[in-house]
């Protein structure tokens, strides 16, 4: 049996120094603002933290575990108070879309991977509750965006923290409030720090089949021939960063689209980057709700990040590219639809099993 308990913020309960909304046997929740002006709930058990964003796109700001911080190595010391994702990029996980998403083209008119990343959220909450899997802390909110004689949603996501664990559930749910169908384009972006000779196990096979290298060229990048040279390397041999060197500098960025992904009997595929103690960074999520998977690689001295599994409704190459491969999805009046994540940390013996779980995955 559920049972929640649902306590609704105001941008009052924030003020500058932290302050304990709920301690709850291994749970605590609080509340803060950084000093940019942006307010923060920090949940916490008894193995680390997670920082979300309630008001500025219910990012996940940063993630700790294992006694150390799993999100990307960024310019931000903190994150800004700002609607424009270039100015604040620097989130473990962030919402992307949900009428475009991805890199637009030159064809294109949406800014990078839409209105969720940084959405001014209306409403944001703190939930305290119990079920099947234990209990938790959960921070949720919802965005309507509407925009006069064009469409209109609400995006309500959650995020979970239950006691004794070290992953975070992300949920969010899309609901088409006008009463005519809207197009759809989702990506969780979840932006993980790269191990020093991590080792990637994945639900996919490591062959040009199952991993295709993105070759168009974004705006953005500027690409030297060296870069030329790598992407035309791994096209036809994905493997070689199977391991990520460290000392290795992947400069512009490299991406892959991700096929035929595996998944368990109850429907989750599951993500791994394994560290040299036997620690690993996680995700996993249903490819049935997430049909795409990218993995985006950025190292260079000012930023370090790879999205191990990044679970969309499309690839990230900007609408009018995603429209013409079909990639665009429809909501239907007054529908709505669900997406479920999991992230976070695993310890040895955890990543051991997980391991072992893809191993039998890929037989």
């Amino acid at each position: 049996m559920v049972q929640e308990t649902r306590i609704n913020l105001s941008k009052s309960f924030f003020g500058d120094a932290p302050a304990t909304l709920i301690s709850s046997g291994k749970l605590t929740c609080t509340l803060f603002t950084y000093p940019s002006g942006v307010q923060a709930v920090k949940a916490e058990n008894e193995h680390g933290y997670v920082i979300v964003l309630p008001y500025h796109g219910q990012q996940v700001w940063d993630l700790s575990f294992g006694g150390r911080s799993l999100k990307m190595q960024n310019l931000f010391s903190q994150p800004r108070d700002t609607t424009v994702l270039e100015d604040c990029y620097g989130a473990y996980m962030m919402h992307c879309g949900a009428l475009r998403m991805g890199c637009p083209a030159p064809e294109d008119t949406h800014p990078l991977h839409g209105e969720l990343p940084l959405a001014p959220y209306q409403k944001a909450s703190v939930i305290v509750g119990e079920n099947e899997r234990g209990r938790f802390i959960g921070i949720t909110g919802e965005y309507q965006y509407i925009r006069a004689f064009a469409d209109t949603y609400c995006a309500r996501p959650t995020v979970r923290l239950y006691e004794n664990s070290t992953l975070i559930d992300i949920e969010m749910e899309i609901e088409n409030l006008s009463h005519y169908p809207m197009e759809l384009m989702y990506m969780c972006h979840i932006n993980i720090m790269p191990a020093a000779n991590g080792r990637i196990i994945q639900s996919h096979r490591w062959n040009t089949e199952d991993m295709k290298v993105r070759l168009s060229i974004p705006a953005f990048v500027k690409p030297s021939t060296e870069y030329l040279a790598l992407l035309d390397s791994l096209k036809d041999k994905p493997g070689e960063l199977k391991l990520l060197k460290g000392g290795a500098e992947y400069d512009p960025e490299i991406v892959f689209f991700n096929y035929h992904v595996r998944s368990d009997e109850a429907g989750f595929t599951h993500y791994l980057q394994l560290h040299e103690d036997g620690t690993a960074d996680y995700v996993s999520y249903k490819p049935s709700e997430l049909k795409r998977n990218v993995r985006w690689i950025l190292l260079n001295k000012n930023q370090k990040v790879i999205g191990l599994a990044l679970p969309a409704t499309a690839e990230p190459e900007g609408y009018t590219a995603e429209k013409r491969k079909g990639n665009v999805e429809i909501l239907g009046p007054k529908e709505s639809k669900t997406f479920h994540v999991i992230t976070g940390y695993l310890d040895r013996n955890a990543a051991s099993e997980v391991s072992a779980k893809i191993d039998k995955l890929m037989k």
